[in-house]
């Protein structure tokens, strides 16, 4: 090592990727940002950054969806029962496809959503046939019905975002984020603890979250294509 050299890692350093703190670590490091530091940290402290750290996974879940979060749920219709139990982890449904056919060989087709209000407007709700449309009831216990009644056994593939797991300080437990949104994780955290310890450096935290979170959001996209196509005929035929 050269003089003047800042590299502090030795020459014959191994190259990893393993670097993901735990919520613990995360914590220190916000507390810093405030000027809370080593034998300054309370339990009190570290109670306040375990709740703020899940009262900020609420806030990104509102903020969604979070792609890391997105799965895919499975399962059969009944004929003649259009409504079916949503996990109450679903933040939000994103798309539905309902199979026809043998799995691996079924033909999936999309069917798009429905408000509350459209669907009380449905004239005959017991009528049966292939769904069209679904709603879904975003309670406490959320659900899923389809319109019209599924008239046989289809296969449901309902695609939404799911809650985060819990943020649990103990045990150098991590956060269940990915590694693009670790930054923009501290820097909230700094910001949420800021409005309970350091009140004169909330805005600067605050800016410093708002910034981070737009790098990590801007990422945390899918790339795709997007087409228009105008309608050339009058939208009223009157001949």
């Amino acid at each position: 090592m050269s003089d003047g050299d800042d590299d502090v890692q030795p020459a014959n350093a191994a190259i990893t990727q393993n670097f993901f703190p735990s919520l613990g670590e995360v914590t220190l490091n916000a507390l810093s940002r405030i000027r809370i530091r080593g034998p300054m940290v309370l339990a009190e402290h570290l109670h306040q950054a375990w709740m703020e750290a899940n009262l900020m996974q609420s806030e990104w879940s509102n903020r969604g969806p979070n792609l890391w979060k997105v799965s895919e749920q499975l399962f059969d219709t009944v004929p003649g029962v259009a409504t079916y139990v949503i996990p109450s982890t679903a933040i939000m449904v994103l798309n539905v496809t309902i199979g026809i056919g043998d799995y691996p060989d079924e033909q999936e087709l999309t069917i798009t959503p429905m408000t509350r209000q459209e669907f009380t407007m449905q004239p005959n709700k017991a009528t049966q046939s292939r769904p069209t449309s679904y709603w879904f009831d975003r309670t406490i216990a959320p659900t899923i019905t389809f319109w019209p009644t599924p008239d046989m056994v289809y296969h449901v593939h309902v695609w939404s975002y799911y809650q985060q797991f819990d943020a649990i300080m103990r045990a150098s437990m991590q956060q269940d984020i990915p590694y693009r949104w670790l930054d923009a994780g501290a820097a909230g955290l700094a910001w949420r603890l800021a409005r309970h310890y350091a009140t004169d450096l909330e805005a600067q935290r605050k800016g410093d979250y708002t910034e981070a979170y737009q790098y990590a959001a801007t990422q945390d996209t899918e790339s795709g294509s997007i087409y228009f196509l105008p309608m050339l005929s009058g939208y009223f035929d009157w001949w």
